[in-house]
């Protein structure tokens, strides 16, 4: 049993099926409490966009993925559905360390993520958010395709 569920979300169809996992294991008894986390790049970050790297040193576009942030964690939250109680939170940093970093700090027991699919030359690049949460992580990560 599973006290404490993490779950980072990105509005993917792999992310929400991880949600959809973390809500099952919750109506089984199997976990008792679930956070819902999104995180969102720094503004010294790259960001693909139209196949091309670019910086996120612009405030309106920071803001813009901000918005977006919540849209999607709104939207999780409704694949929880009405009666079940989540935590929302929404972070800012490289997404698998912040990801592993709350997970530690909050004392969560499981990590429920979505495996993206990145094609072989971005898993080159870039490494795979999932990949490097179950390198980093101090707790059991579920990784959800």
């Amino acid at each position: 049993m599973f006290q404490k569920i993490l779950v980072p979300v990105d509005g993917s169809l792999a992310s929400i099926k991880a949600v959809e996992t973390a809500r099952k294991l919750l109506e089984q008894g199997t976990a008792k409490e679930v956070c819902l986390l999104h995180v969102v790049v720094n503004h010294n970050e790259v960001m693909l966009v139209n196949g091309m790297y670019m910086p996120l040193d612009y405030p309106q576009l920071y803001e813009e993925l901000n918005k977006a942030a919540q849209q999607v964690l709104k939207n999780a939250k409704e694949c929880m559905g009405p009666n079940i109680p989540v935590t929302l939170l929404l972070e800012n940093g490289p997404p698998a360390e912040i990801i592993c970093k709350i997970a530690e700090k909050n004392n969560y027991d499981l990590i429920i993520i979505g495996n993206r699919g990145l094609n072989k030359f971005q898993r080159l690049l870039l490494g795979s958010i999932s990949s490097k949460v179950t390198t980093l992580a101090h707790c059991s990560v579920l990784v959800v395709k």
